[in-house]
């Protein structure tokens, strides 16, 4: 569930086989942090034979091999015998990477692929990365490569230089899919690997990994080491990952990230399908990018200002009251133009960015944020018979596919609730409606509540749920949730609903905050991807450490706005706008005085309840009230 590029495999390999022209280009590293524990390998290059980690793996009790990838796992590491050394370079450490497999069953044999990195500069530390998407790949959870910055922030090359041993899963199944990998036949699906999918891959990880680890550097010791502290992050489906394990096993970690997570599959599910669909319901419903684009400049009016400075940001998106029936031109005669939006059109931007309800006005999924605004909702190319039950092809990463993120929907209802129900088709699922009793009135997607019940039954171990929240604070371990403003694949209202259930569930934000905080990023897209209006790089592990190991809970992070790539950021250029991210629900404030590029300039003030403030976008979109 990454950036929106069509042949995504194929660039995830131009970006393996690239990484150290791209890091000896980006790379800036911190010195190594002071550490109670770990240590400096000398003799990596020999550990890191394949009979040498055969050997460590051989006393672990998680059915362990050390094995090449399959050749569908793209982009790979396709490392031979399962084991690569890479010396020092570009001033990056020498490092050992070994895949294989691990039980994630041991009853039935069900196994998942891992990814594991050793630096030579251990520091004693744990970091599991998560997945995009439905996973089934290593393409953004590669510590060694460029991409891995879509899940992790930083920069290129941070854990590696940092020290950390690092572990990732392809989540039990093997190639970017939405859900064809959980097919075993008409109305048959492999549970097992769905169940790998929800939590399970990851909450085995986090034991097989710890104890790989110690195991793995115990070679090169006169004793096995400990782990000082273990970390998770992840964006995306990584960012799923992350709030699973915070829901679920946050025994594990220490400290976990969560950023732009894909937090309600259910949710999603239908939000995905049902905007894709709204754009086939009739022949003029569909909005082409270049009349999307037209959005931007009327939002931008309406509310640039309201954070009080007219900078091309907005702080909260969900103050504005921007109404599409009110504020975009319709066309004469309801006839396309190139400058014009026919009702049709009105309506299906109404449904993107507001919410979707059942049919008693109940939100289900909070809409889009209507900053930044981009055609990705759109299904392209559409169906040539509009009318098709089934509009929604399984085209490889939901994210980049035909499609869009309605693959990776229709594939969530289709094949992991229905259970590959021949007779079922998601459409039939999926209805419009205006008006009604609820705060949520504008044109949007209703689904039945009782369809929502059943996915939530279903899917229930992925999900999650505010109050399995409780055993994290009691822990009193740590997470930090970051959420883009203007994602254009992943509603940031779903972080934004979470927190707030969080902070109600758990004694409000300042009881809340102990534990648990949530940064936005304004004009910044899914994952800081490839429209940074707005900063959108920062050291969310850096911040996390600071945290967990110093007690300095992060109050103000510092972003930065670096050249836009295809696939990210040009770290090798100058930046061009930094900026405070506020711990929400503060809001940056500008001071009044100097340039607005300069986060200098900004400060979150500690009282400030800036982002508290829901205008009627906020509203429809369905944002939980204060």
């Amino acid at each position: 569930m990454q950036h929106n590029n069509a042949n995504y495999p194929k660039r995830a390999l131009q970006w393996a086989g690239n990484t150290l022209m791209l890091l000896a280009m980006s790379l800036t590293f911190m010195p190594a942090d002071s550490r109670a524990a770990g240590m400096d390998v000398t003799d990596l290059a020999e550990l890191c034979e394949p009979t040498a980690v055969e050997a460590v793996v051989s006393k672990l009790s998680f059915g362990v091999t050390v094995e090449s990838l399959p050749q569908a796992q793209m982009p790979g590491p396709f490392l031979p015998g399962g084991t690569a050394y890479k010396p020092a370079a570009n001033s990056l450490p020498a490092y050992c990477q070994v895949t294989g497999t691990y039980l994630t069953n041991a009853k039935i044999g069900k196994t998942a692929h891992y990814l594991a990195t050793f630096p030579a500069n251990w520091n004693g530390k744990y970091l599991q990365i998560g997945c995009g998407g439905h996973c089934g790949t290593f393409a953004v959870s590669d510590p060694a490569t460029f991409p891995v910055t879509i899940t992790t922030q930083g920069k290129p090359g941070d854990m590696l230089a940092r020290g950390y041993a690092v572990f990732a899963t392809d989540e039990g199944h093997v190639g970017f899919s939405s859900a064809s990998w959980a097919v075993k036949g008409p109305a048959e699906i492999d549970q097992e690997a769905v169940d790998d999918l929800l939590y399970r891959a990851h909450k085995v990880l986090s034991k097989m990994g710890k104890a790989f680890t110690t195991a793995f550097y115990a070679q090169a010791a006169e004793s096995e080491p400990e782990i000082d502290y273990a970390y998770f992050s992840g964006c995306s489906g990584g960012g799923r990952d992350a709030l699973i394990a915070a829901s679920y096993f946050p025994e594990a970690f220490d400290g976990i990230i969560s950023g732009s997570p894909y937090a309600n599959m259910v949710g999603t599910a239908f939000q995905s399908t049902g905007v894709s669909l709204a754009t086939i319901r009739s022949p003029n419903a569909d909005v082409p990018p270049e009349l999307v684009a037209q959005i931007e400049p009327i939002v931008m009016k309406q509310c640039d200002t309201l954070d009080g400075v007219a900078d091309g940001l907005i702080q909260n998106p969900m103050a504005c009251d921007f109404l599409p029936g009110r504020d975009l031109p319709q066309c004469a005669d309801d006839q396309p133009g190139s400058n014009c939006f026919t009702k049709a059109q009105i309506e299906t931007i109404s449904a993107v960015l507001t919410a979707v309800t059942d049919e008693n006005g109940n939100v289900v999924q909070p809409g889009y944020s209507v900053s930044e605004l981009q055609a990705s909702f759109r299904l392209s190319p559409a169906p040539e018979d509009l009318n098709t039950p089934d509009p929604w092809p399984d085209t490889g990463n939901p994210a980049t596919g035909g499609g869009s993120m309605a693959t990776l929907g229709n594939g969530t209802l289709k094949v992991l609730v229905h259970e590959n129900d021949p007779a079922f088709n998601t459409r039939s699922l999926l209805a419009f409606a205006e008006g009604g009793t609820g705060s949520v009135t504008g044109f949007r997607v209703v689904v039945p509540q009782k369809e929502v019940e059943l996915a939530e039954k279903k899917l229930r171990m992925g999900i999650p749920f505010p109050e399995n929240a409780a055993n994290l604070l009691k822990l009193d371990h740590k997470l930090l949730i970051w959420a883009n403003l203007s994602d254009h694949l992943l509603t940031p209202y779903m972080s934004v609903n979470y927190y707030k259930r969080l902070a109600s569930e758990y004694g409000g934000y300042d009881k809340l905050q102990k534990n648990v905080r949530l940064f936005s990023l304004p004009g910044t897209a899914h994952c800081s991807g490839s429209l940074l209006v707005g900063p959108g790089s920062f050291d969310a592990l850096k911040a996390m450490e600071n945290w967990v190991e110093k007690g300095e809970a992060p109050n103000g992070i510092l972003a930065t706005q670096y050249p836009a790539t295809p696939y990210g950021a040009n770290f090798s250029k100058p930046s061009t706008r930094t900026m405070p991210l506020c711990m929400f629900p503060q809001m940056a404030r500008y001071s009044g005085k100097g340039d607005v590029n300069d986060a200098a300039n900004w400060h979150c003030p500690a009282e400030d309840i800036g982002l508290l403030t829901v205008g009627e976008s906020g509203k429809q979109a369905g944002v939980v009230q204060p």
